[in-house]
């Protein structure tokens, strides 16, 4: 009973990564007095992401990054929770059929 993953629903989720990360950057950008709750959260592939670079880089460039780090973060998260998923189904199915 060997299931895969699904790459195309974590491509989804990549991209919607993108858009989230692009909505909360455009959010603090433009509401510079307001901060958004949960930031840290949402942009934290991106922010890993640009933690390697020096804050002196120009910004298309570190847009790039930022927005690369969304897309592949949160599609290694989807696929994480993918295989966790498979796997505990996997192992209920055994304890189902063990304890017939």
């Amino acid at each position: 009973m060997s299931q895969k993953i699904h790459y195309r629903n974590s491509a989804l989720w990549g991209f919607a990564g993108i858009v989230f990360g692009i909505c909360a950057f455009l959010f603090n950008y433009y509401l510079v007095p307001l901060s958004l709750p949960g930031y840290q959260i949402i942009a934290a592939p991106a922010m890993f992401t640009l933690s390697f670079f020096s804050e002196e880089t120009y910004f298309i460039p570190k847009m790039i990054l930022y927005l690369s780090g969304q897309f592949i973060g949160y599609f290694l998260m989807s696929c994480f929770f993918q295989f966790v998923k498979l796997n505990v189904q996997e192992l209920f199915s055994k304890f189902k059929t063990q304890d017939k």
